[in-house]
């Protein structure tokens, strides 16, 4: 058996590599979210003013904050004020959850990373109840798609999964119906407000670390049994390509909508500068 040094190193990119990939596409999308719904807010607020926001907020800013309460009581978190929806024009925010923990409890300290990007799993796990509620059947195509590897990449099976469920939802007869917009702007009500704010990131610093280091841990032992290709379509493919596939049409949407904001608000200018 090769000395135990050996094997840490030999392993320890492997294990890095799956850390990327498992935890990097939830980062990736969390910034892509937070930086299309701070585009579309401000469009909107320097043109229509601040209430503006609360048209998607009205859904969006309670399941957010419904989502830090939960994981709160996970991790034994005491919950001290709790605002679903609130909106403060001073402040900006729409809801707010105050919560306290013990320093130096490790358990806890964690909690505080987990309870900083629950919106994250909160809006998803919304996300699917829409889908599943308004098109099941799309839904169903999307989690058919094949992901047993056969030598693609994990992203080729997010797309592959994506082009599935947005085929599924894209269709004419669906572009003419009612039922349509109305999931596509509850979806956009979700999704325009799920990403963690810069004060739910700043919570979760000193807990992420102790995070990272049993991430990075458990990826080395699995990495030290199987290669990480292996890892990616036997553990990872099957659980994170779903989520990426919901995820990515929340970016295809909050981009229409991006793109949406932009046409209306240019036509108001236009409107404005006429008079």
């Amino acid at each position: 058996m090769p000395p135990i040094g050996n094997i840490i190193t030999t392993g320890f990119w492997p294990a890095v590599y799956l850390l990327i990939v498992a935890v990097g596409p939830l980062i990736l999308f969390a910034a892509a979210v937070h930086l299309l719904e701070r585009i579309i807010q401000q469009r909107l607020v320097t043109r229509f003013g601040w209430r503006s926001v609360l048209w998607t907020g009205w859904l969006g800013a309670p399941i957010h904050e419904l989502s830090h309460a939960v994981v709160c009581v996970i991790f034994r978190h005491r919950i001290e004020e709790i605002a679903l929806f609130e909106p403060d024009l001073q402040s900006g925010r729409l809801g707010y959850v105050r919560h306290a923990y013990r320093a130096g409890n490790w358990y806890q300290e964690i909690g505080n990373v987990f309870i900083g990007i629950a919106p994250l799993a909160g809006g998803t796990l919304a996300l699917v109840t829409l889908l599943m509620l308004f098109y099941p059947e799309a839904g169903r195509a999307a989690l058919l798609v094949d992901l047993g590897g056969n030598g693609r990449s994990f992203w080729a099976m997010v797309l592959d999964s994506t082009q599935a469920l947005v085929g599924g939802l894209f269709q004419w007869q669906h572009l003419a119906s009612l039922r349509f917009w109305l999931f596509v702007y509850l979806i956009l009500c979700v999704g325009s407000h799920m990403a963690p704010s810069l004060s739910d990131y700043h919570g979760g610093l000193k807990g992420s670390l102790f995070l990272i280091a049993l991430l990075l841990g458990v990826s080395l032992f699995v990495s030290l049994f199987n290669s990480p290709s292996t890892t990616i379509t036997v553990y990872v493919a099957p659980v994170l390509v779903p989520v990426m596939t919901v995820l990515m049409l929340v970016l295809v949407l909050c981009g229409i909508a991006t793109g949406l904001v932009f046409l209306v608000t240019g036509i108001f200018d236009k409107l404005r500068i006429g008079k």
